[in-house]
């Protein structure tokens, strides 16, 4: 218990993210087409509104494809495999409220407490990335099966804490591959969340914080998209 509260203290908060300012840098949406992609079997709620179509910020799509030329400078057999993207404030709120009413079974002495224990797993909506379309989920394959590294757990698999990056629980191969996932990711300027080894974002409070940068370049989009939006 110590070590994963160790472990969850050095982890990016709802408190850190709160009072992070945005200036809208008014990027559009894309959807991704030349990086392997599509949503998970478990996690499909976006198809009623894009189909198979994972959209993220153009800046985002573009240091995706820096990273998969990185990703493959190292081992041309290897690729990225882009899981989820923009997710809309709706969607956001209702997969928080799940998670908060899970958390609310058990006693937490302050509130603040509950709140950042769902946080770990389901970002509070008034700070979330995804809705930016700044956010991504994403593992490495091998190229020619199609296969999944060995990242150590399942992708939105919170029955134990194997999902958080550093977990003792993991092998040394486990911990290899999510560490070159990082490697990559953060060397195109993306910042990970250590709550969750696949979970990366760039332009988010999330991302500013992490960096120090003066604020966020990204807002949540409402969904339909707005003209000044589009």
């Amino acid at each position: 218990m110590k070590k994963t509260k160790l472990l969850e203290d050095s982890m990016v908060k709802y408190s850190d993210l709160i009072n992070i300012q945005t200036r809208e840098s008014n990027e559009p949406l894309e959807k991704i087409i030349n990086i392997p992609n599509g949503y998970q079997p478990e996690i499909q709620d976006m198809k009623q509104f894009v189909g198979n179509n994972i959209l993220v910020r153009k800046d985002v799509y573009d240091r995706l494809s820096d990273a998969q030329k990185l990703l493959q400078s190292i081992d041309k057999k290897l690729s990225l495999y882009v899981a989820y993207g923009y997710r809309t404030l709706q969607i956001q709120t209702m997969r928080f409220l799940k998670r908060l009413a899970i958390e609310c079974q058990k006693y937490y002495p302050d509130p603040n407490e509950l709140y950042e224990a769902v946080h770990r797993s389901v970002a509070v909506p008034s700070v979330s990335g995804h809705p930016t379309g700044g956010a991504v989920d994403l593992y490495i394959v091998d190229k020619k099966t199609g296969k999944q590294l060995d990242f150590g757990s399942p992708m939105y698999d919170y029955t134990t804490l194997k999902y958080y990056v550093f977990s003792s629980e993991v092998t040394d191969i486990q911990k290899k591959n999510r560490m070159m996932l990082r490697n990559v990711m953060m060397k195109v300027g993306f910042a990970p969340f250590d709550g969750e080894w696949w979970h990366f974002s760039y332009g988010d409070r999330e991302w500013a914080f992490y960096y120090k940068k003066p604020c966020a370049i990204y807002a949540q989009l409402t969904y339909p998209l707005s003209p000044s939006q589009k």
